[in-house]
């Protein structure tokens, strides 16, 4: 009879030290459950704090896709180093400023300004004005279509300020996003190639930047408002433009992403940067929309969706809510 008391006695004592590490596991699997059901599934109202600690964690490769309305803006951040493509019109300039200091930017090692088209380039030199900059890309127009508005002499006159000069966008031209910080120390960092302007046009959204940055085994294309004509230029070129995130050109209007260069892309992750109930119609109806539902992670559209923001973790992309393998 004792024995078996201190029996039962002896297993109730094994069963009340397991007891600390059974719950630890039930809580770990609970936030598991709970944090995942916020970046799989998506809502307009995930905490703060859930927000936080993805954007904290994993990856350590930024893709931000600002929300400047009808127009494009992009910042792209790895290790210290950063990077804007365009900023939407001049009174989106503030918001972008914001927004660079939220994300502790106080220096820009590149800007690329991929035409200048207001909603593009309308705040840059505002932006130009207020924080340091390495280098300003930017195409090489034609003189019959080189502007004479008020945007492009803003924005020319900001560089002189800054004793800045343009670097004409090159295909087939390699920068580095390189960073002094010790945490990339033994990393390789990201690089973009330079895929377009190809040669001159009519249009001045053909002479758009077209670059593809590129991290790891992840790849993200940035087409400024390329049509049709550019597009299928970059492919006659020979450019590798296969990629898992596309921005996609002039903000999914009927013009940009024909069907040769879309699928030369395959993109898992498209991005429609527009303003919602645009004038254009930009991004409107079957076209401007369902065209990209083939996308894995679906198409991102700022006039529906808002703010976007991507990071890498090996061979994963992630959204603030969602997470896709890539299909290769």
């Amino acid at each position: 009879m004792a024995q078996r008391k201190r029996t039962a006695s002896r297993k109730k004592t094994e069963t009340l030290r397991m007891s600390p590490m059974l719950t630890a596991i039930l809580v770990i699997l609970g936030a598991i459950f709970f944090y995942s059901a916020y970046l799989e599934l998506g809502t307009d109202s995930v905490p703060d704090a859930a927000v936080n600690s993805f954007i904290q964690k994993d990856a350590d490769l930024e893709i931000h896709f600002i929300d400047v309305g009808q127009g494009d803006c992009s910042l792209i951040l790895w290790e210290g180093a950063s990077m804007l493509i365009d900023c939407g019109e001049r009174e989106q300039a503030e918001t972008v400023l914001k927004y660079l200091k939220k994300q502790g930017v106080k220096k820009l090692d590149y800007i690329i300004a991929t035409h200048p088209h207001s909603d593009h380039i309308g705040g840059m030199g505002d932006i130009i004005s207020e924080i340091e900059v390495d280098k300003v890309i930017a195409p090489r127009v034609s003189d019959s279509m080189t502007p004479t508005t008020k945007t492009y002499e803003r924005f020319l006159q900001a560089l002189k300020d800054k004793s800045l000069k343009l670097t004409a966008a090159k295909p087939d031209t390699t920068y580095t996003l390189s960073s002094t910080a010790a945490s990339a120390a033994e990393k390789i960092p990201p690089k973009f190639e330079v895929l377009a302007p190809v040669n001159d046009y009519n249009d001045l959204n053909n002479y758009s930047v077209v670059i593809r940055l590129t991290y790891g085994t992840t790849s993200y294309l940035f087409t400024g408002d390329a049509e049709k004509e550019a597009e299928l230029d970059i492919l006659e070129n020979g450019a590798e433009v296969d990629s898992d995130v596309l921005k996609v050109g002039h903000h999914g209007s009927s013009t940009s992403s024909c069907d040769n260069f879309y699928e030369a892309v395959s993109p898992d992750i498209c991005v429609i940067q527009c303003g919602n109930g645009n004038s254009y119609g930009h991004s409107q109806g079957d076209y401007g929309y369902n065209k990209f539902l083939g996308c894995k992670g679906l198409p991102k559209r700022h006039g529906r969706d808002g703010y976007c923001l991507f990071r890498r973790e090996r061979d994963f992309c992630k959204d603030g809510k969602g997470q896709f393998r890539k299909k290769r």
